[in-house]
């Protein structure tokens, strides 16, 4: 990638492309199956000199979504990128996003009052569930679907507080549970009903009910992105390796040779293996699946 595109996010599209953002030079990359990189400019210069992606997601009609500091943004499958930078569809900073099945979106915003989901339609209409605010200013840093359909996120507060692990069902109400440390990352659905998120140094466990258990070795430092597997594990990066924990807590690590900063990893079906984005070092790294 761009020496200095900082890729941080990736998405799998049902086709095999793989899409990937680039936080620090304001494009998103796509992939294709044989190899080919395109770059997507988000905007012009002079528009938006910081309109730098950080999550993304590919809703089901191909549309490919976007958050930015100030911005949620979508590339449709012909190419074009239309931004959005007001009320009702942007609220506060825009962070994690997923996608629903209906080619609507969700994202998580915050400001220094409130937390909010919000769900915008394909046609581009907005709805806004208020989320229960984290002792300081909290920075949403992911969003699942889960059991129910209730829709799981993670909150990490702008300060040395506990994070936070919540859901909101179809009703609009909303539960969270306190974590015990103060950054957490992305929240998975697993294979066993539960939600497993990512934490600095440990992976997190937490039941539709809220039971929370944590589970760690001593090499596991600065877990941020984790995933659902194809063999009932979940997988997930560290600072400058690849882990794998069983539903039942049993934690296999591999470092990579090389890696400077991992940050997110998609699973590749179609060769059987995960690839994973080295921010630091403005690659994207292979991890074959372990026999």
């Amino acid at each position: 990638m761009p020496g200095n595109s900082w890729p941080a996010e990736l998405a799998m599209a049902p086709d095999g492309t793989l899409w990937v953002t680039e936080t620090s030079i304001g494009f998103l990359a796509s992939i294709s199956p044989g190899g080919r990189i395109t770059q997507h400019r988000l905007a012009d210069a002079i528009h938006a000199p910081s309109l730098d992606p950080s999550s993304l997601a590919i809703a089901s009609d191909g549309s490919v979504w976007f958050t930015c500091p100030l911005n949620v943004g979508r590339l449709t499958p012909d190419g074009k990128v239309s931004l959005f930078d007001k009320p009702p569809i942007v609220y506060g900073s825009p962070g994690a996003i997923t996608a629903g099945t209906d080619g609507s979106i969700w994202y998580a915003g915050a400001n220094f009052k409130a937390s909010q989901l919000v769900h915008i339609t394909a046609s581009l209409s907005a709805t806004h569930v208020s989320v229960p605010m984290a002792r300081a200013t909290p920075n949403m840093t992911g969003l699942a679907y889960g059991p129910g359909g209730r829709l799981w996120f993670t909150q990490s507060p702008l300060s040395n507080d506990p994070g936070e692990i919540g859901y909101a069902d179809s009703s609009g109400h909303t539960k969270v549970w306190s974590a015990d440390t103060t950054s957490l990352g992305s929240i998975v659905p697993g294979p066993d009903g539960a939600l497993w998120f990512a934490e600095t140094n440990a992976i997190g466990r937490i039941t539709p009910s809220g039971t929370i258990s944590y589970y760690r070795t001593a090499k596991m430092k600065y877990v941020r992105s984790i995933i659902a597997g194809p063999d009932h594990a979940l997988w997930f990066t560290t600072s400058t390796g690849v882990g794998r924990i069983t539903t039942a807590g049993a934690i296999t690590l591999w470092p990579l040779h090389g890696a400077e900063e991992l940050t997110d990893l998609v699973y590749d079906p179609r060769h059987h293996g995960f690839l994973i984005a080295d921010a630091k070092a403005a690659v994207l790294r292979w991890f074959p699946m372990p026999a």
